[in-house]
């Protein structure tokens, strides 16, 4: 199998987190399915199933679907620049309906059900936990930690595994298997090549 074809297995210990869940087929568009798997079919033409993607993305922007999709997506082609911003823009959509504040940074336990993990909360929670993720893995490890720490502080029960995920973060890249990044990864945006080549 390509290196560059969805492979679960391949993922980091308990990486179901960091790719987010599917959300319900009701919150997707009636031919997205159908897109998907056109997706799938032409995942070895980088380009061509980009393009795919991008045109799910512009039927319906605004859907948590068609983001997660996004944000699936550019998980699983270790584009993680695009994966954060994509991890944002779930964390944004659901804020909105939780209430909550447009700044993560700004989010209380008690401004929300966080305890027992409404669908709502739960992705939320795994959104930014993906965030943090994908900002290691760019080699941004105070941002990171900084949202990892929001985080425990909202599951302090640890259900979503961020006292080991601060443990990789933060413990010798020789053991931090996929996460921090490869040289040049993610030189895709110009602005990014000089913090890539730093260090």
């Amino acid at each position: 199998m390509p290196e560059s074809t969805p492979h679960p297995e391949r993922q980091p210990a308990g990486a179901r987190i960091y790719r987010l869940e599917p959300h319900h087929a009701s919150h997707l568009p009636p031919d997205t399915h159908a897109k998907l798997k056109d997706v799938f079919a032409h995942w070895n033409e980088s380009e061509k199933a980009e393009t795919l993607v991008r045109d799910i993305i512009d039927q319906a922007p605004d859907t948590l679907g068609v983001r997660i999709v996004a944000y699936r997506f550019y998980f699983y082609r270790r584009r993680s620049l695009e994966a954060a911003h994509w991890a944002l823009a779930c964390i944004e959509w659901l804020s909105l309906r939780l209430g909550l504040p447009a700044d993560w940074r700004e989010v209380r336990a008690e401004m929300a059900d966080f305890a027992h993990w409404h669908a709502f909360t739960r992705l939320w929670l795994q959104s930014l936990t993906a965030y943090a993720y994908n900002l290691a893995r760019l080699d941004r490890e105070a941002e990171s930690l900084e949202a990892l720490d929001k985080v425990e502080e909202l599951d302090p029960s640890g259900k979503l595994g961020a006292p080991r995920l601060r443990q990789v973060f933060s413990g010798p890249r020789g053991d931090a298997g996929m996460v921090f990044p490869k040289e040049f990864e993610n030189w895709r945006f110009a602005q990014d090549a000089p913090r890539q080549s730093e260090g």
